[in-house]
């Protein structure tokens, strides 16, 4: 019974982090690879679909019930999970605030809507077809996948945790770069040597820049993986927005960079063809 549920859980997780991204990508014009952890699995919504299908078993013959059902058991989840993560991180992975219908930005109707929908996918297409995929593994394999899931999902959280601590933490010290430059800055046009505040400027904001590169791949995997993160703290949402700049003009200047390479190599192999020719 457990190793089912274990193995169902981790489907449901699967199959939510593609519906996911299909609907991330599509209205972010971009591929967007979500999730909190590295791999391809969104744990709340093998979660979310555990409660449907067996807390929900008893009305399948009420679909109505089970979509309303599911809208607001799912809706609790995501709400609950959103501040869980803002409680342990300080900041929201995802804010619906620009919605018109929302709760605190942790959840909003069109999300609620569909994860009523996809209860009732849950309930009545996908649960009956692992429930008959289960059924024809042997326990004794079904119990050693259910252990090298438990495996692979608990490293990977301990992994993930550790990535968004040192990301919360890395936003704090840039922050306190930033304030720190700020105030020698200051210090030193009251002083009347703006020229050296000029250059301590310079040099301190090529320190953070220095810093932010070494960042670089955690902050660019979790700014991208969750375009609507932000921070109720002022200052950690300021670090947030200079930040997704960052990713954006680094992303713009990485395009730019092939676009020339690109167009160089088009222009050394059209000489080398009017060259051929001429010989």
């Amino acid at each position: 019974m457990v190793d089912n549920l274990i193995i169902s859980f981790f489907i449901f997780s699967v199959l939510g982090y593609f519906a996911e991204v299909i609907y991330c990508s599509v209205g972010n014009k971009r591929f967007v690879n979500r999730g909190f952890l590295y791999g391809p699995y969104l744990p709340i919504y093998g979660f979310g679909a555990l409660i449907v299908t067996i807390f929900l078993d008893p009305l399948a013959g009420y679909p109505i019930a089970v979509f309303l059902l599911g809208f607001v058991l799912m809706s609790a989840l995501e709400y609950f999970t959103s501040w869980l993560l803002e409680k342990f991180f300080s900041v929201k992975l995802w804010d619906y605030s620009k919605h018109r219908v929302n709760i605190n930005g942790r959840v909003c109707l069109l999300n609620s809507t569909l994860f009523g929908l996809l209860g009732l996918a849950a309930e009545y297409l996908i649960q009956p077809r692992i429930h008959f995929l289960l059924s024809s593994i042997p326990a004794e394999i079904k119990h050693y996948i259910a252990t090298l899931l438990v495996a692979l999902v608990a490293s990977d959280t301990v992994l993930s945790v550790m990535k968004m601590k040192a990301f919360r933490d890395s936003l704090a010290h840039i922050r306190a770069l930033r304030e720190d430059a700020e105030e020698r800055f200051k210090a030193l046009q009251g002083e009347g040597k703006a020229e050296l505040a000029e250059e301590l400027r310079v040099r301190l904001e090529a320190g953070i820049e220095k810093y932010k590169d070494g960042i670089r791949s955690t902050a660019k995997h979790i700014m991208l993986s969750n375009p609507s993160i932000s921070s109720r703290n002022e200052a950690l949402q300021k670090q947030i927005i200079i930040l997704n700049e960052w990713v954006r003009d680094r992303k713009a200047l990485r395009k730019q960079y092939i676009d020339d390479r690109n167009a160089m190599d088009k222009e050394r192999m059209a000489r080398m063809r009017k060259a051929g020719k001429n010989d």
